[in-house]
């Protein structure tokens, strides 16, 4: 199937066998097969055949033996008939084999992008350059030959970033930000006491001289004793905290309104945390999960908590801590799946249909450019069985948030816990007003200068017009 597919998107003219074509003017031949190059590839100017059949020949460590006289013809209508000569002369114009990595270089399908003219002029400028077309289209629908080489030298310089046609913007400052993220779970950092007061501040995130105070290489602390009631309150509210200075990281996020804003950030208070917990919990075995400050909980009933709060810490093990294991997913691959999950178009109560498209179309790319990263690192079969895997964690999210909220209510109702002034914006939408203009008092129209010892953040908005809409 993968085989048709290819062929599907090779000029017939390419395959082995077929008759030759006259080559464009002005255009760079490969210097194995004397075909169109379409770019430097190994050091040497070469086709996407050869520049394929050299990387597989050296990954898979093939030895080829040529059944005539080790001195074939090699050109674009011949170049399959002899792989001994055909790999001989990869080497010879100059191919290195040193040049070959294999973690960024999985054998897999690539499409053909060559001998296709542009239907559009593309900036190559650009740092994301956007398709609107449909999923099925390929690459060499958008660019031109050259720009596909300019991109193609680039797309090893750096990770994970994804080099491409696509917009995969969002992709990569969502990876950025999420290397600060454990660090600053393990850090000082005083939380803010208040919902409003975080939203309507830039991200810290954005602030360089805060993220060079951050300690990137944090000593862990290992598990050393079981979780209390204050150690739920605090480990939460600081990931709550961090959660809210990430989504102002977002750029679609920042364009709605702070209803609708606060509507995302309480919808995923529970589903956020939880990820974060499993995917950075130091691994102490099976059904552990160890906050940053060293406490942990397993399974073990925890009779000073309610029963729906029980409940739910076992689906956590259950439904995300050890299916997270399993798929061995990387920083990037969380990142990217915390923001598909938080931006969540059907979340209830969000003021229009015009905002539900916004965020749908965001998080629309961003699983586009999950799937293309990685198809990059792991290769197309093994990346669809990954990412399938990744999709089935939304019913047992959404399944989690559900009850947990659910769980919340009775235990307020019935004051079973008593919830920060955090908790209560986050999970129960109870806002206090006269807190809000204390707030406001403390806010100058200085610059933002976020600060590990103190907590104390500057801003010149106002909080009074925001919490009335609260």
């Amino acid at each position: 199937m993968f085989q048709q597919e290819y062929y599907y998107y090779m000029d017939q003219s390419s395959v082995c066998g077929s008759s030759s074509t006259s080559t464009p003017p002005g255009e760079e031949l490969c210097l194995v097969c004397s075909d169109v190059s379409t770019g430097y590839h190994y050091g040497t100017p070469s086709c996407n055949g050869c520049k394929t059949f050299f990387r597989r020949t050296i990954m898979k460590n093939q030895e080829f033996t040529c059944h005539y006289d080790g001195n074939c013809i090699v050109d674009k209508s011949v170049r399959c008939a002899c792989r001994h000569c055909r790999f001989n002369k990869c080497l010879a114009v100059g191919m290195r084999r040193d040049a070959i990595q294999q973690n960024r270089d999985p054998i897999g399908y690539t499409k053909r992008t060559r001998r296709y003219p542009p239907i559009k002029s593309v900036d190559h400028h650009s740092p994301a350059i956007s398709n609107p077309g449909s999923s099925g289209s390929s690459v060499i629908n958008v660019v031109s030959p050259e720009q596909q080489t300019l991109l193609q030298s680039h797309v090893n310089i750096v990770t994970p970033q994804v080099t491409s046609v696509y917009d995969d913007e969002l992709f990569n400052n969502l990876c950025r930000v999420e290397q600060y993220v454990n660090p600053l779970r393990h850090s000082g950092y005083v939380i803010s006491k208040s919902l409003v007061h975080s939203i309507l501040l830039p991200s810290f995130f954005n602030n360089i001289e805060f993220l060079k105070s951050i300690n990137m290489n944090p000593v862990m602390k290992d598990g050393t004793r079981v979780a209390v009631s204050l150690d739920y309150q605090t480990c939460h509210e600081k990931d709550w905290s961090i959660m809210v200075e990430w989504a102002k990281t977002i750029d679609v996020y920042n364009k709605l309104d702070v209803s609708d804003q606060v509507i995302l950030l309480r919808h995923s208070a529970v589903t956020n945390a939880a990820l974060m917990q499993c995917f950075y919990t130091v691994d102490k075995g099976e059904g552990i999960v160890v906050f940053p400050n060293g406490s942990y909980f397993d399974r073990s009933p925890d009779l000073g908590r309610p029963a729906g709060f029980q409940r739910k810490k076992v689906k956590l093990l259950d439904n995300l801590l050890h299916p997270m294991r399993q798929i061995g997913l990387d920083i990037n691959e969380f990142a990217a799946m915390k923001g598909i999950f938080f931006l969540n178009p059907d979340t209830d109560d969000l003021s229009s249909v015009e905002v539900r498209n916004v965020i749908s179309e965001a998080r629309h790319k961003l699983t586009d450019s999950l799937f293309r990263y990685m198809s990059n690192k792991d290769g197309p079969i093994k990346a669809a069985h990954k990412f399938s895997k990744i999709l089935l964690f939304g019913p047992s999210i959404a399944t989690m948030a559900i009850e947990m909220k659910e769980a919340v209510l009775v235990a307020d109702f019935f004051e079973q816990v008593c919830f920060s002034p955090l908790a209560k914006e986050l999970l129960l939408g109870i806002f206090n007003h006269n807190r809000s203009i204390e707030d406001q008092n403390m806010v100058t129209a200085s610059d933002y200068v976020p600060n590990t010892a103190d907590g104390q953040h500057q801003s010149s908005m106002s909080f009074v017009n925001v919490t009335a809409q609260l």
